[in-house]
């Protein structure tokens, strides 16, 4: 059974954890007693850290196929509240399975007709939207990304970490991505730009307040503020 949650007022803001370099300078005490969802390879960061946000998502095939496994240890063992995800990883009734809908920009207040969006990060924001929370605070959505970093070669229509780069500058960790991996090209102004656009949009036409503290994001669609003075609010 795939459990949806319901839609609900969430008197706290959610932050979306994106994993943009920016997150180097987070102060992660900031985070403590706060609604948080984290994504893509941000597992390895929490089992590295002892941190652990309330909820997961990726909404990448294939990310996902990739770390199916990490995924589903993931989802069972952590102490994440639920998961969000395109495909069944798990038996777990802490994962919930989430079809995509329409195209690039397509978002839903609703989980029954939860949109495509374009990218994992602008699909957090939905999760959030769906379960019912009226303000997100974006952290990590630098949207700057190198398209092939050190250590990685094309493979199909993807890319493939040939080794472990010993710096990544596309994340706040320089692990993120390990030898093995296999993801897709960032492809920020097809994939990114336009979803994150099309989300300001759709928030500001549904009384979602999305503000971007990403003090280093290229993003313009949405107000700007520092973490530490949302998140003392």
């Amino acid at each position: 059974m795939n459990f949806i949650p319901k839609k609900e007022y969430r008197e706290k803001p959610l932050v979306v954890l994106c994993n943009g370099p920016s997150i180097k300078n987070l102060d992660f005490a900031l985070l403590k007693n706060q609604d948080v969802i984290a994504m893509n390879g941000i597992y390895r960061f929490c089992y590295e850290n002892d941190w652990y946000p309330k909820y997961f998502g990726c909404f990448d095939y294939r990310v996902t196929d990739n770390h199916t496994e990490a995924y589903a240890k993931f989802i069972e063992e952590s102490p994440i509240e639920r998961g969000f995800l395109l495909t069944k990883v798990t038996d777990s009734d802490k994962l919930t399975v989430l079809p995509i809908n329409g195209n690039i920009g397509d978002f839903s207040l609703d989980f029954k007709t939860f949109g495509y969006g374009g990218n994992t990060g602008a699909n957090c924001c939905q999760v959030g939207i769906c379960l019912g929370y009226t303000k997100i605070i974006i952290l990590g959505a630098d949207c700057n990304y190198k398209e092939v970093v050190e250590g990685a070669k094309p493979e199909g229509s993807g890319l493939v970490m040939d080794q472990t780069p010993e710096e990544n500058p596309n994340y706040f960790f320089s692990s993120y991505q390990r030898k093995g991996d296999i993801y897709n090209f960032p492809q920020a102004e097809l994939f990114h730009r336009p979803a994150w656009n099309s989300l300001a949009e759709f928030a500001g036409e549904n009384n979602i307040e999305v503000v971007n503290c990403s003090e280093s994001s290229t993003l313009t669609c949405f107000k700007k503020s520092k973490a530490r003075v949302e998140l003392k609010k």
